[in-house]
């Protein structure tokens, strides 16, 4: 199934492509096809009925579907036939073909969807927000902040900060994402900024540098967006490794 044909099952719709990642915005309020639902493994249905709310349901669904319908398209497998496998902290993966990087997030009724555009694979993380009041960003950021960032947090004019924060966050959690290592990793051991620039950001992890390409970008109407890229694995001296550039599939290896 093409594009087109993804966009007449549900509202998909491609965004510019950064950091060695093809993109898509999803509306999640509005409801996928029969046909497109169909495919969702008896695991994704079982954790969409773990919702509370049929609100919460539906857009589960429609983020997933969306996912398989994407990932359907650019591998040429019938979106059925798509299985995952999950990392040692969560991260999902597809089992064949193996070497395919993807992420998703989702934030109330908007998704990003990130494939890996194949031109130097390796692992990608994504991170939504909608832009909206954050009276406890103060608090969140002594918790998940560096010093330098909740310095420049509370410098920022008050009209500014809700923008700033979820910039920050969206970052923080991109670069998460792509590690692998999701929230096993203490957030403010590395720097990923407030400003919505692209930058390369150095992350401290198992006696390493994990260095990764980080850009943030408007996703329209209120949508705050990042992307991070794995670059290489650089380990210190006493541990006699070479640095390596990270193939898809290889940060949790």
């Amino acid at each position: 199934m093409g594009p087109q044909g993804l966009n007449n099952a549900m509202s998909i719709t491609p965004l510019a492509s950064t950091s060695g990642c093809r993109l898509w915005r999803v509306d999640l309020d509005v409801v996928p096809a029969v046909e497109a639902t169909a495919c969702l493994s008896d695991d994704e249905w079982a954790r969409a009925f773990r919702f509370v709310f049929a609100r919460d349901r539906q857009r589960f669904i429609a983020a997933h579907a969306a996912l398989r319908s994407l990932l359907a398209a650019h591998t040429g497998l019938g979106c059925a036939f798509l299985e995952f496998r999950t990392g040692a902290f969560g991260k999902p993966a597809l089992v064949e073909p193996s070497g395919v990087a993807f992420n998703l997030s989702h934030s109330q009724s908007v998704a990003l969807i990130a494939i890996d555009d194949g031109t130097a694979p390796a692992e990608i993380g994504v991170d939504v927000e909608l832009l909206r009041p954050m009276p406890d960003a103060e608090a969140l950021a002594d918790n998940y902040f560096s010093p330098a960032e909740r310095r420049a947090l509370a410098a920022l004019p008050a009209t500014e900060r809700d923008r700033a924060f979820l910039a920050c966050w969206t970052r923080k959690e991109a670069c998460l994402k792509a590690s692998g290592l999701g929230l096993s990793l203490d957030t403010r051991s590395f720097e990923a900024g407030l400003a919505e620039d692209a930058r390369e950001v150095v992350m401290p992890i198992d006696g390493g540098l994990l260095r990764l390409a980080l850009a943030s970008f408007d996703g329209g109407q209120g949508v705050v967006c990042a992307t991070a890229r794995v670059l290489s694995l650089q380990y210190t001296q006493e541990d006699n490794k070479e640095s390596a550039p990270l193939g898809a599939n290889e940060v949790c290896a």
